[in-house]
């Protein structure tokens, strides 16, 4: 069992997943294997039975399908793959920050944490997913143009991103304050760490700031709080799409629904309907 789910880590790292979702789908599948059925839909579909009696959600049981069609699929078997539905997840719209709350974040990290001030810039004004952020290295950072070169990001497409001049000096000053030989940008807050940045760890950091400014936060909502943000004053969705690495623009599409509840909410304050009628 062991090999093959290591042949199967292999398959997907190939096919560009995310280290994440190679993670959840070999542990899905690992599952799915141990549970001793036959490998085919039919077998597939009594152990998501089980998962349900257990209590799994309908996003949690739409994760162990793809998981277990990507692995009919490693097996050559296509046919049983497709045979596999996944439970429809209601579709729920991004969460953002308003800007002012972004603010508040910014103004409780000590200046002294200028490794934790520049993590936060950097997955809010370039719109970084947290993996993307933890793998940068040094030489990602291209100083003369102001850009920094996103490699290896979800489904293994690279892309380059312009940095604000100010966050660059940032980055800058942060550099020349470090005491390390790590080819990482950010690294573990040891004394001469080498060991790249968690995401665990900054998540952990987001929980803290955001717990000091009275603020929810987690890195994947600063970069939905990047895109809403950046539609909102005016940048047109194709751009959008460039910056978020997105292969389909149906998936940036999203953003022109978060902005219009922002418009209707902005509306429904104003009463404009209701004071026409007003005695």
């Amino acid at each position: 069992m062991d090999e093959v789910i290591e042949e199967f880590r292999t398959y997907l790292e190939l096919e560009g997943k995310s280290p994440h979702t190679v993670r959840m789908y070999s542990y899905y599948v690992e599952r799915f294997l141990e549970s001793g059925g036959d490998l085919n839909a039919r077998s597939a579909l009594r152990f998501l039975a089980r998962l349900r009696r257990k209590g799994y959600s309908t996003k949690s049981l739409h994760l162990v399908v793809q998981a277990i069609k990507a692995y009919f699929r490693f097996e050559g078997m296509d046919e049983e793959a497709e045979r596999l539905k996944p439970p429809k997840v209601p579709k729920s719209l991004p969460k953002s920050l308003r800007q002012d709350e972004v603010r508040k974040l910014l103004n409780v990290i000590p200046p002294t944490r200028e490794r934790d001030r520049l993590i936060v810039l950097l997955l809010y004004t370039s719109g970084l997913r947290v993996s993307e952020l933890c793998n940068l290295k040094k030489e990602d950072v291209d100083f003369e143009r102001s850009l920094l070169h996103v490699r290896g990001g979800k489904g293994a497409k690279d892309r380059v991103v312009p940095i604000p001049k100010a966050t660059l000096q940032l980055i800058e000053r942060y550099l020349n304050g470090r005491d390390d030989d790590s080819e990482y940008l950010f690294v573990e807050d040891r004394r001469q760490s080498k060991d790249r940045l968690s995401p665990k760890t900054v998540w952990y950091l987001l929980r803290k700031y955001g717990e000091r400014a009275g603020v929810k936060v987690t890195p994947h909502m600063l970069r939905h709080s990047f895109a809403t943000h950046m539609l909102e004053n005016g940048v047109d969705i194709r751009s959008i799409q460039e910056f978020l690495g997105h292969s389909s623009l149906s998936t940036t599409q999203i953003y022109t629904r978060v902005t219009v509840e922002h418009l209707r909410k902005a509306q429904e304050k104003a009463r404009l309907v209701e004071r026409l009628f007003e005695d």
